[in-house]
């Protein structure tokens, strides 16, 4: 029924025109039984009439219980008491309204929406009368209209492309991230042809499957590539799926995309890293040892041999722990590279971990094919290496092991050249080849590692001690620490045997705190026995030296012994100060802090620039022995241990020579002024007890 046709009232009928009874019969059936409801209001909000489907629509059991119940229209029914208003507005100024959409509570308090048409009624003078129209339920077509655009805000917003093909192949829609995802306009796409899958690089047989599955109403699912509009292509998740019409069939399709080349980046960096070395960009030891089995397998089938080359790094501990490890990581990349100038495509090269890597040679013919490979890496070493502005010469040190001769498997071959490695070290060779004596040497490597970690557990070293002389007086001044070791089944282990074996494992650290606890609390023994001389001086290693909490065992060592700061010497390399100044200088500023005396040992052996020397807060230069030895026979010896006193007179350090071990040296060092000395030739290292009688006796 029209909302602007006036309404006949049933209950009324003395206000309707009067007609036969058939009329009014076919008015009340018609109110009656209308499917949309239908009122009748006062202008302040009363219902006058109300029909059933109107109850039913409002949710109460009648007419009469909803005329009773809504007596105030804009409070109890309209959920915004506005709307109401802004409805008798409408009616006020055009005396109808259409298609009024507002939401209204039901009975029960549940909220749905309500489509109104209206008009005013005017008595004869215009006033208004009553208003009288009809009402519909458009819940249902509400939630739908809501479910489309929430669909149509997804369809535009979804990060994945979305494409919507019809009848022979033809784009019917596209949405932004489409656009955005391959570059095509809407315009340039919609209506015509799909065209967005490269299908010169995709494989047909999945293009097929694809469609035909898409075509059974069923969804495929998969990687495919797709084209941007400049031409490139990308990979691509997708999922196809038809969609099935009423009759069954399926005539259209929509397909989902969603770029993965970033995925796909990822998963590709995720497999580099995971089979290679992250400083050096090199195979890792994993995948060395993968592609290392590989290769022998085929050398086998083949019938030829492979070399296996294990090189390391010489002194990498030393610049690692004294440049700095940026410096140290510097090096290992710039190694890398230099090895990969030395190898063929076919050849396997890669980082074992630290300073250690591996060449592996697949097919050679003879050892000479290794020698050849080998030089090319010596000859790499042999130009300085640019590290924090400053040249700095590394050398390597190469074991070549040899499949079938050697070992068989790959384990075995790496082990075999490692070996070898570790036997030209020792010899001061550039590389060896692999004999089966070195599997010996390399198990008594093992082995005294081993027993290193127990000797630090068990307490197994000693300390020695060799006098410091002043020569005039021949008194003793100082006494030097000098570890040693009383294996309980080796003897006496040579220094020069356990500490590369500690350093390699990572154990020098560890041994250097116990020596600095043990030389304080020998220096507190003597004390207490009377014995009181200078100070007792302790080697620290590169890794003790940069060992942040360096000032804080040093402090405790004293104070656990009760000793003043003076008591102490820390004798420390050039090379620990090469580089790093800075932080070296902090270093040394805190110790020179305390009171704790610090000297440069093996002076003019590293590799220290004299411009930073007035730089570091020290006490005393050591002349090496090596500028001793050869005294006073080698003039050139002389004139550099002249300059070593002249420079540090000039810079208020104290000079002493080491290794003094024949009158002759002795006496020419004290012509050249140098006065504190030590060395066989006045005593070797000797233990606490014998060097607690040479301060009662004398030297």
């Amino acid at each position: 029924m029209d909302g602007g046709e006036a309404l006949i009232d049933p209950m009324q009928c003395n206000e309707a025109p009067q007609a036969g009874s058939k009329a009014l019969d076919q008015y009340r059936s018609l109110f009656e039984n209308a499917i949309e409801g239908i009122y009748r209001t006062t202008p302040d909000g009363s219902y006058l009439a109300a029909n059933p489907a109107l109850a039913r629509i409002y949710g109460y059991d009648g007419p009469e219980s909803l005329i009773a119940g809504l007596t105030d229209i804009a409070q109890n029914l309209y959920v915004h008491p506005e709307d109401r208003d802004r409805f008798k507005r409408a009616l006020d100024l055009d005396s109808e309204v259409r298609n009024f959409e507002a939401q209204v509570f039901r009975k029960d308090g549940t909220v749905i929406w309500i489509a109104e048409n209206a008009r005013a009624v005017r008595s004869p003078c215009g006033g208004t009368v009553c208003y009288e129209g009809t009402v519909q339920d458009i819940t249902a077509r509400k939630l739908a209209e809501e479910r489309l655009r929430l669909a149509a805000t997804v369809f535009d917003n979804v990060g994945e492309a979305i494409v919507v093909i019809g009848h022979n192949d033809v784009v019917h829609a596209v949405n932004s991230a489409f656009e955005r995802m391959t570059g095509f306009p809407a315009e340039n796409v919609v209506g015509l042809k799909f065209n967005l899958l490269a299908t010169e690089v995709n494989e047909p047989e999945i293009l097929h499957e694809a469609w035909a599955t898409a075509a059974k109403g069923a969804i495929w699912q998969g990687e495919l590539w797709a084209r941007r509009a400049d031409g490139d292509v990308f990979p691509a998740a997708m999922a196809l799926t038809g969609v099935v019409s009423e009759d069954g069939t399926v005539k259209s399709y929509v397909l989902l995309a969603h770029d993965v080349t970033r995925r796909k980046m990822d998963e590709q960096r995720i497999r580099f890293h995971a089979s290679h070395d992250t400083l050096t960009k090199l195979a890792n030891r994993h995948t060395v040892m993968e592609a290392l089995g590989d290769a022998i397998v085929r050398a086998e089938l083949g019938g030829h041999r492979l070399a296996a080359l294990f090189l390391d790094v010489n002194r990498f501990k030393d610049v690692n722990d004294s440049f700095g490890h940026a410096a140290g990581d510097e090096l290992l990349r710039q190694v890398a590279r230099r090895l990969k100038g030395c190898v063929r495509a076919s050849d396997i090269i890669g980082r074992l971990g630290g300073d250690e890597f591996v060449v592996v040679l697949p097919n050679i013919a003879t050892t000479a094919g290794a020698i050849a490979c080998v030089e090319k890496i010596l000859y790499a070493f042999s130009d300085p290496f640019n590290l924090a502005e400053r040249e700095l010469y590394a050398s390597t040190s190469i074991g070549i092991a040899l499949y079938p001769d050697d070992a068989d498997t790959a384990e075995q071959l790496l082990s075999s050249a490692d070996a070898a490695m570790y036997h030209c070290k020792a010899g001061g060779q550039q590389y060896s080849f692999y004999d089966h004596d070195m599997n010996r040497q390399a198990v008594d490597r093992v082995n005294l590692e081993n027993d290193l970690r127990h000797a630090i557990a068990d307490r197994q070293f000693r300390l020695h001690y060799q006098p410091k002389l002043d020569s005039r007086t021949r008194k003793i001044v100082g006494a030097e620490a000098l570890i040693r070791w009383n294996h309980p089944e080796r003897g006496n282990v040579s220094p020069a045997l356990f500490i590369p074996v500690a350093e390699r494992a990572g154990l020098v650290g560890a041994i250097g705190d116990w020596a600095l606890s043990e030389a304080c609390r020998q220096m507190r023994s003597w004390r207490d026995d009377g014995l009181d001389f200078g100070c007792v001086s302790v080697n620290l290693s590169p890794a003790q030296f940069h060992d942040a909490s360096l000032k804080d065992k040093v402090e405790r060592a004293l104070a656990a012994n009760e000793l003043e700061t003076s008591a102490l010497e820390l004798e420390i390399t050039e090379t620990m100060m090469a580089t790093e100044v800075d932080r070296a200088i902090s270093i040394l500023t805190q110790l020179g802090a305390m009171g704790v005396r610090i000297s440069i040992d093996d002076f003019g052996t590293g590799y220290s620039s004299l411009a930073y020397l007035k730089l570091f807060p020290v006490d005393a230069l050591k002349i090496d022995r090596a500028f001793v030895m050869e005294l006073p026979g080698n003039a050139k010896d002389g004139a550099i241990v002249a300059s070593i006193v002249a420079l540090a007179r000039n810079l208020g350090f104290d000079v002493i020579a080491e290794g003094v071990e024949t009158a002759a040296q002795a006496d020419f060092l004290m012509a050249k002024d140098v006065t504190l000395m030590q060395g066989y030739l006045f005593s070797p290292p000797v233990d606490a007890n014998s060097f607690a009688e040479l301060l009662r006796n004398g030297v």
